[in-house]
């Protein structure tokens, strides 16, 4: 399921998609071909995710995590007319249409079979550039992205979207899967999520996690024994079982 975009688990089955293989989505053209830029040899043995059984395997769940919009925008930035057919195909912020109509298919899919699922829409993370590094050229339109799927999505109850932050200056990509997060981009997610989770009462007890503009990018993981709150915050350090502040790299590539 390399490099999948939200339509790959918003519907049930591919009855819609005309002879030429695509569906209308938010009165766009999009490929029924899931994979990165559409193309099939980055499908996988399974052609979709059907909604339905997203939503009746979740069921029960306290929480969901949506994590599947990164590559629609870029669709249209290396895949276009694969993804979204001859003619005018969408810029990268009229994805975020695309994005929002699936979302909502695939929320309102896991509420119907249990409205009480806490679902936390995470956002999706920065360009990268020199393998490594956050893109700051682009910061600004991937932050464009983020608030329109957020204020397309939020309006479904029990949703929320979450805010993600990687530090700038700092190795947090893969150098196997070029544009991946490592283990660092990793771990900012997932401190990301369980704070969410805690603000929306999902668990009564979170993290110590410093500031965010203090804490992010900081590496000096020896200096901060005494503020083990900052330590669980930066992207560079963790608390290890000894209690101590230690470097926290980018794993194995």
């Amino acid at each position: 399921l390399q490099g999948w975009s939200t339509w790959g688990f918003a519907f049930d089955n591919e009855d819609d998609c005309n002879a030429d293989g695509f569906r209308q989505i938010a009165g766009w053209n999009v490929s029924c071909t899931n994979g990165w830029a559409c193309t099939s040899k980055w499908r996988g043995n399974v052609p979709i995710v059907p909604v339905s059984k997203i939503a009746k395997g979740v069921k029960g769940a306290h929480v969901v995590v949506l994590a599947n919009f990164v590559n629609d925008g870029r669709n249209s930035q290396y895949g276009p007319h694969d993804c979204y057919g001859p003619g005018r195909t969408p810029s990268v912020m009229e994805t975020t249409n695309i994005t929002a109509e699936d979302l909502r298919r695939t929320i309102r899919a896991i509420h119907d079979e249990d409205p009480n699922v806490v679902v936390l829409v995470l956002a999706r993370y920065a360009d990268f550039k020199q393998v490594v590094f956050v893109n700051e050229k682009t910061l600004d339109m991937n932050q464009a992205i983020n608030n329109a799927v957020k204020e397309k999505v939020e309006t479904e109850p029990n949703t929320h979207f979450v805010d993600l932050t990687f530090p700038l200056d700092r190795a947090m990509f893969q150098t196997l899967n070029a544009g991946h997060a490592n283990c660092r981009g990793d771990l900012v997610m997932a401190n990301t999520v369980i704070e969410a989770m805690w603000k929306y009462g999902v668990i009564s007890t979170g993290l110590a996690l410093g500031d965010q503009d203090t804490c992010l990018a900081r590496e000096d993981c020896g200096n901060m024994n005494g503020d083990l709150a900052c330590c669980q915050r930066s992207a560079l350090c963790y608390v290890d079982p000894d209690g101590h502040c230690s470097p926290y790299g980018p794993g194995l590539q």
